[in-house]
This record gives structure tokens, C-alpha cells and sequence, in this order.
């Protein structure tokens, strides 16, 4: 009889936990690291800075914001401010995907938000 109140306890143990994990995972917490923090400073401070300029004919806070905002704007941007990306590499990359508008005093603005040196 023991050795059945033994393994229910364990099992019981072992649901709790995941469901623990699993409410944990839909909850929207995710730990933030050095590098993904500093990435969401850099966005911070790029939505701050530049966000009256324009890539492809929206400025960059509404890219930021727009229920329909660029994901791969976000993501090219984090990625220069993770420093996964140079920064010719971005400016390439945005205007190549935004072709029909002037893009360059939000990329230049963008860009100097990383500071000297660095890619």
C-alpha cells in the first residue's frame, strides 16, 4: 500500500511541475539576458531618437508601434543593436526592402544610436 501512495505522490509532484512550466511559458515571462536587454535599450533609445524620421513611409515610432508593424524592421534593427549585423549591412538591408521611399536620415540616425566603432 505504501508503494502506491509513494508513486501518486510523484506523479502528483510531476504534473504539478509541469503545469507550473507550462503556465509559466503562456505567461509571457521570459528572462532577459545581458544581450537581450541590451538590445531593448538600444530599440528604446532608437524609438526615442529617431522616431520622427521615415523608412518607407512610416516613421519609426509607428514601426514600432502599428499593430501591423514591420517584424523584420524590429528585427533588423534589434539584430544591429545586438550587433548580430554591421551597420553597412543594415543600411543595405532596409533599403533594399524599402526601395520606394527615402530611407536615409532614418538610417543614418538608426546607425549612429550604436555609436563609434563597433561592426
Amino acid at each position: 500500500m505504501k508503494r502506491y501512495a509513494k508513486r501518486n505522490t510523484f506523479f502528483t509532484a510531476a504534473l504539478f511541475c509541469l503545469v507550473m512550466v507550462f503556465l509559466a511559458g503562456c505567461s509571457g515571462f521570459h528572462p532577459v539576458g545581458p544581450k537581450r536587454a541590451k538590445t531593448s535599450n538600444f530599440l528604446r533609445k532608437v524609438e526615442r531618437n529617431c522616431g520622427r524620421y521615415r523608412v518607407g513611409g512610416y516613421t519609426v515610432t509607428s514601426m514600432f508601434s502599428m499593430n501591423t508593424s514591420e517584424p523584420l524592421f524590429i528585427s533588423w534593427t534589434s539584430a544591429l543593436g545586438a550587433g548580430d549585423i554591421s551597420k553597412k549591412k543594415y543600411a543595405e538591408t532596409i533599403n533594399s526592402f524599402f526601395q520606394n521611399s527615402d530611407n536615409e536620415a532614418a538610417i543614418r540616425c538608426i546607425v549612429r544610436q550604436k555609436g563609434p566603432g563597433g561592426k
